[in-house]
């Protein structure tokens, strides 16, 4: 059973719950395309001695990367989508996609610099050799650009063009 469409020329930009939950997941497949691609492109960068070979090094970032990264973000994805719920209907009445982009971006960049800060915090990391690095920039441009491309995903699928609906008959029964 599909929901009727809650846009209209008030509301853009609303979607439905399961528009949502498409576009959340699309988000998470998306983080985990990039987040591939973030692995190998570690690896390669910190092979050599005294570490191995970038082959061995993308198997091994690969190898626990992956199944780590997929649990924690499949985690993240269901604690943050409340949150991103909430800016979503705060938007609905905004038809500007680069005001949509902007804030989807920021809070996907803002997320993940949270996630690799607890993750700092539980493994009693520095957050001065983490933060030091290109890496906290390429975990916010990950995750901004997962958190963008889901609500683009979904914004595309779902057409957002204002639909009027149809004024709601009233039948009168009084005699």
């Amino acid at each position: 059973m599909t929901e009727a469409s809650p846009r209209t020329v008030e509301e853009p930009m609303a979607f439905t719950d399961g528009e949502f939950r498409q576009g959340a997941f699309a988000a998470w497949i998306s983080f985990m395309i990039l987040l591939v691609a973030m692995l190998i492109v570690t690896a390669v960068l910190n092979s050599g001695l005294p570490w191995g070979p970038p082959v061995a090094m993308i198997t091994l970032y690969l190898m626990f990367g992956i199944p780590v990264g997929g649990v924690v973000s499949a985690v993240v994805t269901l604690i943050a989508a409340p949150v991103l719920r909430l800016i979503a209907r705060r938007l609905a009445r905004t038809p500007r996609i680069i005001v949509h982009v902007a804030v989807y971006a920021t809070f996907g960049a803002l997320l993940g610099l949270v996630v690799l800060s607890a993750g700092a915090l539980i493994t009693r990391g520095s957050f001065a050799y983490v933060f030091s690095t290109w890496f906290p920039a390429m975990v916010a441009a990950v995750c901004a650009l997962s958190v963008v491309s889901g609500w683009a995903w979904t914004a595309r699928r779902h057409k957002r063009v204002p639909r009027h609906r149809a004024p709601v008959a009233r039948h009168d029964t009084a005699v």
